[in-house]
């Protein structure tokens, strides 16, 4: 078993500074908007507020941000589901980076994609996101390529302390989440289609109209990768395998910033009875996620091994025969 040990460290050692590299191009455009328009201003556009001129940033790239970060930290602590985390880092870096770079690629002189407004170079973010997304690729690949070793070092551990499957009650209750937010996404893009016809369902995937952020996605493009990604997320944990906790987790740290900032702008605006599909998704996307994460911190310490009888016993003692017969005299006494 040494030689996948040192493998899966070879492999943690590229997949670090990969990580890094996916959190650092979110943030410089969280950063850049914040410089750029100031903390109030940008606070508003991430909450949907009105604002003037074109972003960088929504709050979807909170989630990302959030949900990258994460995943760098999970891979540096060694936690337990730390490859789910890079999994769920990787493909949602890829479909929600992915929009912006056809932008990119269709906007003309004669057809600006985002019409007149002024902002952050359209070429500079998409470049941006298409390396972000040959990084991404590169860690996937990364990641495809020591699933084998992963398993094998999962099952050698699980054999010895029984610890790494989740438990059957946080499994069930990250699957029922999931399945819940998959219904309200699909039922989400089904009335879209219905209310504008499927030609305008159409533009708003590929993002013409998307409103007033580069980085921005449309509504039915992120329901239909949340589909995606919660129904993976659903199976994983509906069969407990071991990655199943590090992809609720990320999905949990990536949905729980972007529902708090729009349950933020409803109560701004007190809308919140006034859009209550809006405000249920958000509620459950918020409070369903951080139940489940509370779940998986309790399961992951209540898992951790207890320390042994020699390492209960001082150093000192431990190490000197005499003290410890004089310790075993004294409790027989």
């Amino acid at each position: 078993m040494n030689r996948p040990e040192v493998s899966i460290k070879q492999t943690r050692l590229a997949l670090g500074p990969l990580s890094v590299l996916l959190f650092v191009q979110t943030a410089f455009w969280l950063l850049y908007d914040v410089a750029d328009r100031g903390l109030p201003i940008t606070w508003s556009a991430w909450t949907d507020g009105p604002v003037s001129g074109l972003s960088a940033t929504t709050a979807l790239d909170l989630g990302l941000a959030a949900l990258q970060l994460g995943a760098v930290c999970g891979l540096l602590l060694r936690v337990p589901g730390a490859g789910g985390l890079l999994v769920t880092a990787c493909a949602a870096t890829v479909v929600f980076r992915a929009p912006v770079v056809w932008y990119m690629l269709l906007d003309s002189g004669s057809d600006p994609w985002f019409g007149g407004l002024e902002g952050p170079s359209l070429t500079a973010v998409g470049v941006s996101c298409a390396l972000a997304i040959l990084v991404a690729v590169a860690q996937g690949g990364l990641l495809f390529r020591v699933r084998g070793l992963e398993r094998e070092a999962a099952a050698e551990e699980e054999s010895r302390s029984g610890g790494i499957r989740p438990v059957k009650v946080t499994a069930s209750a990250s699957c029922a989440l999931l399945a819940v937010l998959n219904v309200f996404y699909i039922c989400r893009n089904v009335l879209t289609a219905v209310r504008v016809g499927p030609h305008a369902l159409a533009d708003l995937l590929v993002g013409r109209g998307v409103g007033q952020a580069v980085l921005g996605v449309s509504s039915p493009w992120q329901w239909a990768c949340l589909t995606v990604l919660c129904g993976v997320g659903m199976v994983l944990a509906a069969r407990r395998r071991p990655s199943a906790t590090g992809f609720s987790v990320g999905l949990a740290l990536f949905m729980m910033p972007i529902a708090f900032t729009k349950l933020w702008g409803l109560a701004r605006t007190a809308s919140l009875l006034a859009s209550p599909l809006n405000t249920v998704q958000s509620i459950l996307e918020l409070a369903g996620s951080a139940a489940v994460v509370a779940l998986i911190v309790v399961d992951v310490r209540r898992d951790r091994p207890a320390p042994t009888a020699l390492e209960r016993i001082p150093p000192s003692t431990a190490a000197d025969p005499e003290a410890q017969r004089a310790d075993v005299a004294t409790s027989d006494a």
